[in-house]
């Protein structure tokens, strides 16, 4: 394994290049390996290490983004991918993959932090060329007061566009709160959780123990249902790196049979993306008159910052009930597998849970758990097989350590692009990522591009765009010192307020105490205190649906927000969460400040500053005080940083500033939709947003709004106000 650099600047190694006909389903799917570097914003695609002339390279630009594209099947290899694409030009895009999961994950989280940063000047001590020429131009930013198609600049700028940066930081996705952490988080200094109070983690009572595992049963909110089977997870430790693991879960083929004793047969019915798709699964014969069951499992699965994986199941009616078989329905279940530190002789071990919310059908199930035995029968042997993954990793010899990419140094990186400069091709300048000129590129096969490959090929310069210029504060809101100001008549969308517990179909302000962030110390004990006092007060909910996306809401004439213009003295935050289904929803927050923005403040800098800082600091913490396991488990209850893995557009008016997620650009996101919204009327869900302080005098952090929504109805969603 590759020791990381505190002091490296960039990240380098190999990563498959996947066709564009794996992106849109193509047949003749095709994959080759290059060698890739990262350094800053600019980022290369080689033939091979040695190779002295790059395929494509160039500075990414603020438009860019990256997406976890989960797992996909390409040349008949099982690939882990990323997908680098423009957001201005969904033509740019390349998609990238690598057989280890955690190798992938370091590209990402590298991309992730990259892109997080500003384009800067190269330094000085970088060397520099003059045959490469970078046009940069740009789109009008949102509220900006130039023609559409007005012309920024055009400057020329050296070869590579980069800055010095600091070591990559861990950036928090969607996901639950581990127990056991890998030892990067052990010493203390590095750990950096924004989450909400232990008070909201479920309860489990330990019921037995069998085979090595613990077996533990969620404590009920009501009277146990003797019809019905309760929540249960057995637990276990493997001696074996999780990702190893997670590939066993996710892999039905005849390796199966060796560990898993309820396995009979399998198949994927229907893929959706990468993170999701349907599974059709038998089980095998093994309680005497009873028939066996199978499921039909629509699956998801979601890789943690911190190493953990999550695969989550529940059961959809998409494939016909086969003859001999009872079709028997998990509401709710999965996987999950946490890497631990490692014991006194450093080997890799894994905690891994399944858990189990299940109905096995047919008479047996009629006849409750009071009075058959199969019930409990199925579902401790379903729960049973992590004895068998521990049992067959340790009889296998598996080679454990994780080639991971390597990090940089800046004397490396003179060098390597020392050489580029020797290279007459560079002068040669074709827009990045454009994949129209790229598919003779794509459609080589891997032969072409071995080690031994002497060959020239092709090579690829840039055309870059600048940033979006900031918009320019012309006023400061200022704090409005009369009572009663938030009781407005104007304040009223669709969704009424109710009552914080027990509410149907509305929203409430849950206690900001409930979620911990960054204290006045952090920065010298990283401390995570209660969160104190929102700066803006819930006022309004809209619950809208509509044909097509619904965006920019607060900038139509008969808006709320545009109601109480005239007024002058209050500040609105708008977060508009839109959904893409059949309709399209979108679930709009409206939050109000009275109190006065400084100019210079953390607040203020987010209002009128550019979309990289703003999407660098934007950060959401959700939490499911009342839901199913597999709800609350795919939610989690870390910060999510909102603005780096979703699509985000900003509105800013005198007043207001809108903030538009769409929940259908990210792959994870995606997936996590798919499972709360076939539970959502049952689901109570708290959302506290927040802007992330970087530095000690931004400290301490304060939540920028509050929200619960009890028990969302999907019909009760209304159509938007006309011409929006």
């Amino acid at each position: 394994m590759e020791e990381n650099s505190s002091s490296s600047n960039g990240i380098e190694g190999y990563l498959y290049c996947i066709s564009p006909s794996a992106r849109h389903g193509g047949e003749a799917a095709q994959c080759f390996q290059t060698f890739c570097v990262l350094s800053g914003r600019h980022f290369s695609q080689w033939r091979h290490k040695e190779d002295l002339v790059p395929l494509r390279s160039g500075v990414l630009d603020l438009d860019y983004n990256v997406e976890d594209t989960g797992r996909q099947v390409v040349d008949v290899k099982v690939l882990y991918t990323i997908r680098l694409y423009s957001t201005t030009d969904f033509k740019k895009e390349v998609l990238m993959g690598a057989e280890s999961s955690e190798e992938i994950a370091e590209w990402f989280r590298a991309f992730t932090c990259s892109l997080g940063k500003p384009l800067d000047v190269i330094p000085d001590t970088w060397p520099s060329s003059a045959s490469m020429q970078i046009g940069c131009f740009t789109e009008p930013h949102w509220g900006d007061s130039t023609p559409t198609n007005a012309l920024r600049m055009e400057v020329e700028s050296p070869l590579i566009q980069m800055q010095k940066e600091r070591p990559y930081t861990s950036l928090g996705t969607p996901g639950p709160e581990t127990p056991l952490l890998s030892e990067n988080f052990s010493n203390g200094g590095t750990a950096d959780f924004h989450t909400v109070s232990p008070g909201t983690v479920p309860k489990w009572s330990l019921v037995g123990c069998k085979n090595g595992l613990r077996f533990f049963e969620e404590t009920p909110d009501s009277l146990f249902n003797y019809n019905k089977l309760p929540v249960t997870k057995a637990v276990g430790v493997v001696k074996a790196p999780a990702d190893q693991i997670f590939n066993l879960i996710m892999d039905y083929g005849p390796e199966r049979h060796q560990w898993d004793h309820m396995y009979q047969s399998a198949s994927i019915i229907e893929t959706i993306d990468g993170h999701s798709d349907v599974l059709y699964l038998c089980l095998r014969h093994d309680w005497m008159w009873a028939r066996p069951r199978d499921f039909c499992l629509s699956r998801y699965w979601k890789r943690e910052e911190n190493g953990t994986y999550s695969v989550f199941y529940r059961s959809v009616p998409k494939w016909p009930l086969q003859p001999g078989h009872v079709r028997a329905y998990i509401h709710s279940g999965g996987y999950i597998v946490t890497p631990l530190k490692g014991g006194p002789s450093r080997k890799p071990r894994t905690l891994v849970e399944v858990v189990l919310e299940m109905d096995v059908a047919g008479w047996s199930s009629l006849c409750g758990t009071w009075f058959c035995s199969y019930p409990v029968h199925l579902r401790n042997s379903l729960l049973s097989v992590v004895a068998g993954i521990r049992e067959y990793v340790s009889a296998q010899r598996v080679n454990s350590s994780v080639t991971i990419v390597k990090r940089l140094s800046m004397e490396f990186m003179c060098n390597h692009f020392q050489r580029c400069n020797t290279a007459e091709s560079f002068a040669t300048s074709t827009p990045f990522l454009n994949t129209e000129e790229l598919d003779e590129f794509h459609d080589a096969t891997m032969d072409q591009f071995s080690e031994c490959s002497e060959t020239a090929s092709e090579t690829f310069s840039i055309h870059v765009e600048t940033s979006k210029p900031p918009i320019m504060a012309t006023s400061t809101p200022t704090a409005c010192p009369q009572q009663g100001i938030f009781d407005m008549p104007y304040f009223k969308g669709s969704l009424s307020r109710g009552p914080l517990k027990g509410g149907k179909h509305c929203f409430s302000e849950p206690e900001s105490s409930n979620f911990l962030l960054r204290g006045s110390n952090f920065f010298k004990n990283c401390s995570m205190v209660p969160a104190g006092e929102p700066v803006c007060k819930l006022v309004a909910v809209d619950w809208l649906k509509g044909k097509d996306k619904i965006d920019n809401v607060a900038g139509h004439p008969h808006s709320l927000v545009q109601k109480v213009l005239f007024n002058g003295e209050l500040f609105f935050f708008i977060f508009n969460l839109q959904v893409p289904y059949t309709p399209n929803y979108s679930l709009l927050f409206y939050f109000v400040t009275g109190e006065e923005i400084l100019e210079g403040s953390l607040l203020h800098r987010f209002i009128f500053g550019d979309d990289t800082f703003r999407n660098s600091r934007l950060f959401l913490i959700p939490a499911v005080p009342e839901g199913s396991w597999i709800v609350k488990q795919a939610v989690g209850s870390r910060a999510v940083p909102l603005g780096q893995i979703l699509d985000t557009t900003y509105h800013v008016g005198s007043n207001y500033i809108e903030i538009d997620l769409n929940l259908g650009s990210s792959g994870v996101v995606r997936g996590i939709m798919g499972l709360v919204f076939g539970y959502i009327s049952a689901l109570v869900v708290d959302l506290a947003f927040f802007i992330r302080s970087d530095v000690e005098e931004e400290l301490p952090e304060r939540i920028l709004g509050v929200s619960r929504i009890a028990h969302l109805q999907l019909d009760k969603a209304v159509p938007p106000l006309a011409g929006i």
